[in-house]
């Protein structure tokens, strides 16, 4: 089965029919027992031709399987691939938010990675195409050339995707350049992609690269290099390319028509047309109205009008259900011109009117749609900035809650017990402890150039602080336990670093030390949405409200070293939260198990969400 994804990877790139019996057979053969690798790359590949063949909620859904996979084998490079690859889905969807979403998770990944080329890559030709259906020229040509660069200089380390990547650059540089009405560059773009498609016999958007390159050559009046590459388009588009292979027809009909080939252009005109039996979207009308208003063209030109009247209307009428309001008027303005040539004033009249309602709707549709694509743009970048806004915040209050993180009471105790344990000749017993407060210190210290830790770290690390405070502090009269969440694996579960000491150290200070002795329990606990993690702490101790008063009582500055770790952790545990859209929720709970169990328990219960992060 190995060998099979192998060859779907070529495939994929190189013959979509090769490619859909590997999957057959990949899938016929799948089964719990398939390596995870394995079922990954079928789900990204399939997920990749569903994309390939337009049919995006396939394409999502498969995406998600591969990226849950990658993810728990903490194949970082593949997570990254699968967030970009996710985001040119979101661009043809033209969900521009969910594709800054998926975006932002690549860069946010990428910014650790900064040797993977290739990724780079990807990322700059996928955001330059948000920028490009945005209509930000600047940023898109920005981002194109980056990726150009970028890909171009992986030279032979490039793989077929690589260069399927590359295609699509150029491919955005065309149409950019075509849309900024620079024709030379357009042609230069799109001719520069060619190569490279055949060189690899690259599959995917083959007829679409043979189509641009074909229309910018008739838009520089090269005539005879557009026909080879329409009939191009013909000998490679399939039954999953139909939109392609109209256009392909439609402009091989225009070319024979302007050299008076009629009889031929009016067979590839209905040819185009029978490309879309049954027309559904859109693009189907307005493209049917496209193909019906040149075939009144031709008919007009054969001076048959009452022919060439009933396409014109036919145009009208699938215009209509169209999205080219354009196109629409210059069809009202061509039946307007004929009524008025067999002397029709009145109708003539008709359409003229209607070809300036158009117009005019056109001209606010222009305006309205601007309007959007700049809000749209406005809001991405708002999303970007508050997003990384967000990430130094927490960057900060990391760096801050380093400082604030250690009790200085706590170290003091620490260290006079080791003193002690030395001076009374338990040199042995000295050493031991010694090491372990100096791994808890390295802990610490390695702790804050993380932002995310497993479960198990932080329970490690939790393991060896109550440990110091059970034999330095408490003379062995503290009893901890530490409960592991049931049904899942602790590697696999990531949190905020340095987030759950603080509420131990708190029930240690305010509950237990009053006493000289208790018992303290921390438990985490899968929530059922599986994207939060409850860690309960719960002691026997003095009681949350007695603790409160008994805090009063304590120096200004302890005071203020507890009351600084506190608010850091819970702004830090606001934001994190707040960037994961978890609303609603408490994150931080504090009962008096006094008040719980009218008196009969003594001590205090905190109850913590965690955020679940990405690793």
């Amino acid at each position: 089965m190995r060998a099979q994804c192998d060859a779907l990877e070529r495939w994929t790139f190189t013959d979509f029919a090769l490619a859909r019996q590997a999957m057959e057979a990949i899938e016929a053969a799948l089964s719990p027992e398939t390596p995870s690798d394995i079922q990954a790359v079928y789900f990204s590949r399939r997920a990749f031709l569903e994309n390939q063949w337009r049919r995006f909620e396939v394409a999502l859904q498969l995406f998600e399987q591969a990226l849950t996979i990658w993810e728990r084998l903490s194949h970082e490079e593949q997570a990254i691939e699968t967030y970009l690859d996710m985001a040119a889905v979101h661009i043809n969807r033209r969900d521009w938010q969910a594709a800054e979403q998926s975006l932002e998770r690549a860069r946010q990944r990428l910014s650790k990675r900064p040797e993977c080329a290739r990724l780079r890559g990807q990322l700059a030709c996928r955001e330059g195409f948000l920028h490009l259906h945005l209509s930000n020229h600047r940023k898109a040509l920005e981002k194109l050339q980056e990726a150009e660069r970028i890909l171009v200089a992986l030279g032979e380390a490039a793989t077929l995707k690589d260069f399927y990547i590359l295609t699509l650059v150029l491919s955005g540089l065309g149409d950019l350049y075509e849309r900024m009405d620079e024709r030379e560059n357009s042609l230069d773009a799109y001719l520069r992609a060619l190569p490279i498609v055949e060189e690899h016999r690259l599959r995917p958007r083959l007829p679409w690269h043979y189509l641009n390159a074909g229309r910018a050559a008739v838009a520089q009046n090269d005539t005879e290099y557009a026909r080879e590459c329409f009939e191009r388009v013909l000998e490679f588009a399939d039954e999953e390319e139909l939109e392609a292979k109209a256009h392909a027809l439609a402009n091989l009909g225009i070319l024979d028509l302007l050299q008076g080939e009629s009889q031929r252009a009016a067979m590839l005109f209905d040819e185009a047309a029978a490309q879309f039996p049954n027309p559904s979207e859109p693009s189907d009308f307005t493209n049917l109205s496209k193909i019906q208003a040149w075939r009144a063209e031709l008919l007009w030109q054969l001076n048959e009008t009452q022919q060439a009247e009933a396409h014109f209307e036919q145009a009208y009428t699938f215009g209509k259900r169209g999205h080219d309001l354009n196109h629409l008027a210059h069809v009202c303005q061509a039946l307007a011109q004929l009524c008025a040539a067999r002397g029709d004033y009145e109708q003539a009249y008709h359409w003229q009117q209607k070809s300036t309602e158009t117009i005019e709707q056109h001209y606010l549709q222009v305006r309205d749609r601007e309007r959007q694509e700049i809000e749209t743009r406005h809001n991405l970048e708002r999303i970007r900035q508050e997003a990384q806004m967000a990430k130094l915040r927490v960057a900060s209050l990391q760096q801050r809650a380093l400082r604030a993180q250690m009790n200085p009471h706590f170290l003091f105790n620490a260290l006079n017990a080791i003193q002690g344990l030395i001076t009374s000749g338990r040199n042995d017993e000295a050493e031991t402890y010694l090491a372990r407060f100096a791994k808890l210190m390295r802990h610490t210290l390695e702790y804050s150039d993380l932002e995310v830790v497993t479960l198990e770290q932080e329970i490690e690390f939790l393991d060896r602080y109550l440990e110091l405070n059970r034999r330095l502090r408490f003379r062995d009269r503290l009893n901890y336990t530490i409960v592991h969440p049931a049904g899942t694996d602790p590697t696999e579960l990531f949190i905020p670093a340095m987030i759950v000491q603080p509420f131990v150290e708190n029930a240690i200070e305010h509950g237990l030390r009053p006493r000289l002795e208790g018992k303290l329990t921390v438990e985490f606990r899968l929530t059922d949405d599986e994207n939060t993690l409850l860690c309960l702490i719960e002691d026997d101790g003095v009681g949350f409200n007695t603790g409160r008063e008994k805090q009063k009582a304590q120096p200004d500055s302890y005071q203020r070293h507890r009351s600084r770790g506190m608010d850091i952790t819970r702004e830090r545990l606001t934001l994190l939260h707040q960037l994961r859209k978890n609303a609603g929720v408490q994150f931080i709970k504090i009962s008096d198990l006094g008040d719980k169990t009218n008196g009969e328990r003594a001590g205090t219960l905190v109850e913590v969400v965690l955020p679940i992060l990405e690793p």
